[in-house]
């Protein structure tokens, strides 16, 4: 069995210990999901002696009751405190990932194939007048100068 499953039945056997008013709060297809994807041959036992968070769990497991608490049981400043550290774990997460995997290489290699392309256009630019447009163009200076 996975650790997917093991999770599932470290959860609902939490579930079950929530108050009836708490345990209202998560939609019944939400435990209802929870109930059959479970392994029913592990068997997970809460100490009573300890807290939640002091409780040996799968890290799968807390995932899943962290989801559960921020979607279904916490009121709207927790739920909004959650969302905002969310929030910022994921931009220090990329900013992590941007400093590892360094972007400024891309940059660097788009300015140097803009170098390149300037060169091209400069070479295209080069302009050489055609011998019939530089006797036009000698024959007007004289009108011009008169």
């Amino acid at each position: 069995m996975s650790n997917r499953e093991n999770a599932y039945t470290e959860v609902y056997t939490i579930l079950q210990e929530l108050n009836e008013e708490e345990y209202k709060k998560i939609p019944p297809e939400v435990v209802e999901a929870i109930k059959e994807n479970r392994n029913k041959e592990y068997e997970y036992e809460l100490d009573d002696e300890l807290e939640l968070k002091e409780q040996p769990m799968l890290p799968e497991t807390k995932a899943i009751l962290f989801n559960i608490f921020r979607d279904y049981l916490a009121t709207p400043e927790q739920k909004a405190k959650v969302i905002r550290m969310q929030n910022e774990a994921r931009q220090k997460n990329e900013l992590k990932k941007q400093q590892m995997y360094n972007t400024n290489v891309f940059v660097n290699k788009l300015n140097e194939n803009q170098t390149v392309n300037n060169n091209e256009t400069m070479q295209i630019e080069k302009y050489k007048e055609s011998i019939f447009k530089k006797i036009l163009n000698k024959i007007k200076s004289f009108f011009i100068k008169k």
